[in-house]
């Protein structure tokens, strides 16, 4: 599976590239390539899921989690004025 890697999702694309995230890096991918504003919502709220669990189960920290949902958030639903 090619690792995704997109200018406005840095932290989110080193996230997919390491070995065992094949899932979110699919996830990531369909985001990337959603043809619509529902469809990028979709998946970047099926990635944020995907982040809390990796907090939960300590794979990534606090810091990294916000920096990663404020990533697919503003991807997804534009910046926060």
């Amino acid at each position: 599976m090619p690792t995704p890697n997109h200018l406005d999702l840095p932290l989110c694309s080193q996230l997919a590239a390491q070995s065992g995230r094949y899932l979110f890096a699919s996830k990531l991918i369909n985001l990337i390539d959603a043809n619509s504003q529902d469809g990028r919502q979709m998946s970047a709220a099926r990635l944020a899921g995907m982040l809390a669990a990796y907090l939960e189960t300590d794979v990534i920290s606090a810091d990294q989690y916000r920096a990663m949902a404020n990533e697919l958030h503003t991807f997804a639903f534009g910046a926060i004025a």
